[in-house]
């Protein structure tokens, strides 16, 4: 069983390493978060007193162990009464502890994403500006994101819950919400080495970028093939970007990007395709 201090960790690793990209057909969204919006997501705001548990706080309380899965429900007994709302409460807490591991997966798993915007008549339970939501099996994952202070376009998650199929309310909030858009494509970028990668893409936007680089292929008089543009996908996906045929030409810039083994294999084979292609083969 996982103590909160895993939870914890294995949320922060996820959220607060990275920096997410979410485009959409009307905007891309920038995803920025720090370790003091963990406790929230985890459903501790709703131990002991108002707040007590989130924020800094209880980011403190979660690493030092002075609050822990044994705590959550002596504090749910102690601070709610009745039998009826302990168990409410609990249940709340839990679908959140036992499903924010998900979360890496709501972001790559290759499925349909989408993203729902409150708008100004949106309504809905989470207090959010957008929702993301995931289905996988049985269970739908619901990510709230909410505006930044720092500019335009860039959010902080501020709720988490997860609904299954078999509840009565399972679209409850975001069946209201005006508006849905399908997620195009996800990109992660490591806020210490800033290394980008695209590690969503739906089915789509991918059809629409390999249309694009048969385009760019043409215009500069390289035959294209399967492999080959197949291989410009792989280059795209795995460092974040766009790759235009003046950056596929620059085999020393491309080989710079490399930080590991995979990704100079990559490179590696990708040019093989290129210059034989430039040699005319």
């Amino acid at each position: 069983m996982q103590t909160l201090l895993d939870i914890f960790q294995d949320t922060k690793e996820v959220l607060c390493r990275y920096d997410y990209y979410i485009h959409t057909q009307k905007r891309i969204l920038h995803l920025t978060n720090s370790e003091i919006k963990i406790p929230h997501l985890m459903g501790m705001q709703y131990l002991g007193r108002p707040n007590q548990f989130t924020g800094d706080y209880g980011a403190y309380a979660i690493k030092k162990q002075r609050i822990t899965m044994e705590s959550v429900e002596k504090l749910v007994r102690k601070y709610y009464k009745t039998e009826e709302k302990q168990r409410r409460m609990l249940e709340m807490i839990h679908r959140k502890l036992d499903n924010l591991g998900g979360l890496g997966e709501m972001f790559s798993f290759y499925s349909k994403l989408y993203l729902y915007e409150k708008g100004q008549n949106g309504d809905s339970e989470f207090q959010s500006d957008y929702l993301l939501v995931h289905e996988n099996g049985k269970k739908i994952l619901h990510l709230g994101l909410v505006k930044s202070e720092r500019g335009k376009d860039i959010y902080h998650c501020n709720s988490f819950m997860t609904t299954y199929q078999n509840d009565r309310d399972r679209d409850s909030f975001y069946r209201n919400l005006p508006h849905r858009y399908e997620i195009a494509k996800i990109v992660r970028e490591n806020k210490d080495t800033k290394h980008k990668e695209v590690i969503y893409q739906s089915v789509e936007a991918e059809q629409r970028e390999q249309a694009g680089i048969e385009k760019m292929l043409a215009a500069a008089g390289i035959r294209a093939d399967g492999k080959l543009i197949k291989s410009i996908l792989r280059l795209n996906k795995k460092f974040g970007i766009y790759h235009t045929a003046d950056m596929l030409h620059d085999k020393e810039a491309l080989l710079g990007k490399c930080t590991d083994k995979r990704e100079k294999s990559l490179v590696t084979e990708f040019l093989a395709l290129w210059e034989g292609k430039e040699d005319g083969v």
